[in-house]
């Protein structure tokens, strides 16, 4: 598709077709950015060990200072502590012991450099989302791919390891593209159709997380110093070969996103999507479609007819739905609903991503432990997640988010965690001894009397014999084990679409007017008290959360694991989920039922 002169989008009159096309844009260019950024994930532990070889006896470099803590670090999680460790277990009634995994202490670095790029992320991403709403969307990708270039052009020369954290720090801080493909779907779909939009983002991230590891692996197999010997004194490594192909899919996706891509955070495309909402709008009308379905749709007659009416104070119920009386508000009520409803989705994501990330990052330690998994079956597991996920999201996400309801498409997967994690703690202990130990802890020690079957802790305890993971085959623990992370690709393919969706439906609530003040004069915008928030910023906060989450909870989950075991990890975990689920009944907003419009907008509707 050749773009207008001026870059930016299509006339008023723009078209389904034209939209599908530049969400096929955004979609292609995001693929093959993942697919860069995922050469390195299996890389890690060859490439720390590769500069631990190399900078063996240097007690001064930043590896050796890195290693050092990260020591302290186990010794504080008892994970040296053998003795310690065994004596905590038999406390819990765990029968298995907790296998030390071999260069635990490389696993670890792997894994606080991961932790690294998300805080960086999470300091970046609302600054880039500010600039794509000023400077806009296009401009601000095409920077963020040189920031990315540059990082990779680092690793590539990257021969000692403080070169290779400067290059994840490059990294961490220009990456954009995520966020920034987020706002440019949400601002060339309606709210009708921005769930199905935001899905190709998550079906992009399972493609690529299938793929892109292995095209790592295999690549780093070509050594590059032993084809190019003379580049070796400026900085050529043996894993350089994954390097340069990230280099080459960055280097075709900019090419491709500056003669592709268009500008969409402009008045043209605001302008053509409104249009396009409103014959939606015209069509669910005309189809009688119920109310739930018509999403900030220009109000009906009666609803115009209340506009003479003295503005009624905001009404908003703990979980996010507001009275009819009250749908039609003033600016500034609006915009405080907003700043509401995007720091409850905030807290949402990061609280979920901090779960669920930190059960992720575990999972690879325990089928090591449990089930001596090799690297093939590691992969062949996590490429059933990613494929599953994938399928979930192109099949059921896109096509049913916009009736079933993205809350509801959560809430569904948050349960799916809840009984993923559940699982994988059933295949992981002995549950009745840990049960029998904690009861008699809380007895004071003294001797459980025996339970006749018939009363409510002998039922309990007879379903608690069944289900116990000392007792079956290794066949059932393993299809049990599939059967949880079943429920983690459920929860991959809706939980955090659904909440950027949340999130990208909350920046669109308001007026046309509201939603350009914020470009107007400062005498304008000191009429609310609370500011316009502009779509790149408000996604980009909430992607911030995320990625806080996704630095703390492998942090967290990794200290717990290794203190109380698995069982008691993956147990907490999956109880965790639950209080989640709870939480997010009651306040996350159910922005599909809050057609709110302001008095100004439909005043001017009927005019």
């Amino acid at each position: 598709m050749a773009p207008p002169p001026n870059r930016s989008s299509p006339t008023a009159a723009a078209t389904t077709q034209l939209v599908t096309k530049v969400t096929g844009i955004v979609f292609t260019a995001l693929l093959i950015d993942i697919l860069a950024f995922t050469l390195i994930l299996p890389l890690f532990p060859r490439l720390l060990q590769f500069y631990r070889d190399s900078e063996h006896g240097d007690q001064t470099s930043l590896l050796a200072w890195s290693l050092s803590r990260l020591t302290e670090f186990q010794n504080m999680i008892g994970l040296d502590d053998q003795q310690q460790q065994q004596q905590q277990q038999q406390e819990l009634g765990v029968v298995h012991t907790i296998k030390r995994p071999p260069k635990m202490d490389i696993v670890l670095l792997g894994g606080a450099i991961g932790s690294l790029f998300s805080v960086l992320q999470f300091i970046a991403s609302p600054i880039i989302g500010k600039l794509s709403d000023v400077f806009g969307r296009r401009r601000v990708l095409l920077m963020s791919m040189i920031g990315n270039l540059i990082a990779c052009a680092v690793w590539l020369f990257a021969d000692s390891f403080e070169l290779f954290v400067l290059s994840r720090i490059i990294g961490g801080l220009s990456e954009g593209n995520v966020q920034i493909s987020i706002a440019m779907i949400s601002d060339i779909t309606t709210p009708a159709t921005r769930s199905r939009g935001l899905a190709m983002v998550g079906i992009a991230f399972a493609i690529a997380f299938t793929i892109g590891p292995a095209l790592g692996a295999y690549f780093a197999n070509k050594d590059l110093v032993a084809v190019f010997p003379e580049l070796a004194q400026y900085g050529l490594h043996p894993f350089s070969g994954s390097a340069l192909l990230a280099i080459v899919l960055l280097t075709v996706e900019t090419i491709y996103l500056y003669v592709k891509l268009p500008e969409t955070h402009s008045e043209s495309w605001r302008l053509a999507i409104q249009q396009q909402q409103t014959v939606e709008a015209d069509e669910r009308r005309t189809n009688g479609s119920s109310s739930n379905d018509n999403i900030f749709a220009p109000p009906p007659a009666a609803a115009a007819a209340s506009a003479s009416a003295t503005t009624t104070t905001t009404a908003t119920h703990a979980n996010g739905t507001i009275s009819a009386a009250d749908r039609d508000l003033d600016d500034d009520s609006i915009i405080r609903l907003q700043h509401t409803f995007l720091s409850r989705l905030s807290f949402i994501h990061f609280a979920h991503l901090f779960l669920f990330s930190g059960m992720e990052f575990t999972l690879t330690f325990l089928t090591f432990h449990l089930f001596d998994f090799s690297h093939m079956q590691q992969g062949a597991l996590l490429g059933y997640i990613g494929i599953l996920s994938s399928l979930i999201q192109g099949g059921y996400v896109r096509r049913k988010a916009n009736k079933v309801g993205e809350k509801r498409m959560v809430l569904h997967g948050m349960v799916a965690s809840a009984i993923g994690l559940g699982c994988i703690a059933l295949v992981s202990g002995d549950a009745i001894a840990l049960v029998n130990a904690a009861a008699a802890a809380a007895a004071g020690g003294s001797t459980m009397k025996e339970e006749s079957p018939s009363s409510p802790l002998g039922l309990f305890r007879i379903l608690l014999t069944q289900l116990n993971a000392q007792n079956w085959s290794k066949a059932t623990r393993m299809w049990v084990l599939y059967a949880g992370a079943t429920g983690l690709a459920v929860t991959s393919a809706t939980v955090v679409n659904c909440l950027t969706s949340l999130a990208s439906l909350v920046c669109d609530m308001g007026s046309d007017g509201l939603s350009k003040s914020g470009n107007g004069s400062g005498a304008q915008e000191q009429q609310h008290h609370h500011q316009p928030i502009g779509k790149g910023l408000a996604l980009g906060r909430f992607r911030s959360w995320g990625q806080l989450g996704r630095a703390a909870g492998p942090i967290a989950a990794c200290s717990l694991y290794w203190r109380v075991g698995p069982l008691v990890c993956y147990g907490i975990g999956s109880l965790g989920v639950v209080g989640l689920v709870i939480l997010s009944t009651k306040i996350l907003p159910e922005v599909r039922k809050l057609p709110i419009r302001t008095r100004a907008a439909v005043s001017k509707k009927t005019q």
